[in-house]
């Protein structure tokens, strides 16, 4: 009897098969921008890293166990100095308020995808979890992020989000004896031009 039910059971739930893991491995490429977008109570700003100085490469796991892509690697490290406001300043008042000297990294980590990109010409919208490290502080946020495939076979990955400064703990800088006030939101918007890494 034992032996019967033994086999019913294999029998309905059939042998465990694993589900191939596919890597996708993504080379960040130095045209990568950061962009930082906020407003005073005078006017706007933008302060942008237009050059990706690293050497980071993401690494994607496909399939397994998972119901999500999850990074294996999806650190993309940022030097915090690079951020140029376009305004000699601005550009020195924002280091400071970032604390580029104490902390001359700024970490996006990606943790996940809601779902695999088809890597396709059109742009895909889908959402992703991601770590973000600054000025000593990293926290896990959803950001809406898009990718597409341009003509060369380069992957653009978008994504963008608000945040407040007081979400790193940090102060908005002032000028001219408060006159000028920095206000707390930003919109932190991410450009990561990408490419399949041949060997993977």
């Amino acid at each position: 009897m034992k032996a019967l039910f033994v086999f019913l059971a294999f029998a309905l739930v059939g042998p465990h098969v694993e589900t191939p893991v596919i890597v996708h491995r993504l080379i960040v490429q130095p045209t990568s921008t950061v962009n930082i977008e906020g407003s005073t109570n005078v006017n706007r700003y933008n302060c942008t890293i237009s050059r990706y100085t690293g050497s980071d490469t993401l690494v994607i796991h496909e399939g397994g166990q998972n119901v999500r892509p999850v990074f294996v690697n999806g650190e993309v490290k940022l030097n915090a100095a690079s951020f140029d406001c376009g305004i000699a300043l601005m550009t020195s008042d924002f280091h400071k308020a970032i604390n580029s000297k104490i902390y001359p990294s700024i970490v996006i980590d990606f943790i996940s995808f809601e779902k695999m990109p088809a890597y396709t010409p059109a742009p895909e919208k889908f959402r992703g979890i991601l770590k973000i490290s600054l000025a000593g502080v990293t926290k896990l946020f959803e950001v809406n992020c898009a990718i597409e495939v341009d003509e060369k076979e380069i992957i653009h990955l978008t994504g963008s989000r608000n945040f407040h400064f007081s979400d790193f703990r940090l102060t908005p800088p002032t000028r001219m004896l408060g006159a000028v006030k920095v206000k707390e939101e930003l919109r932190v918007s991410f450009h990561l031009r990408l490419m399949l890494d041949p060997n993977s």
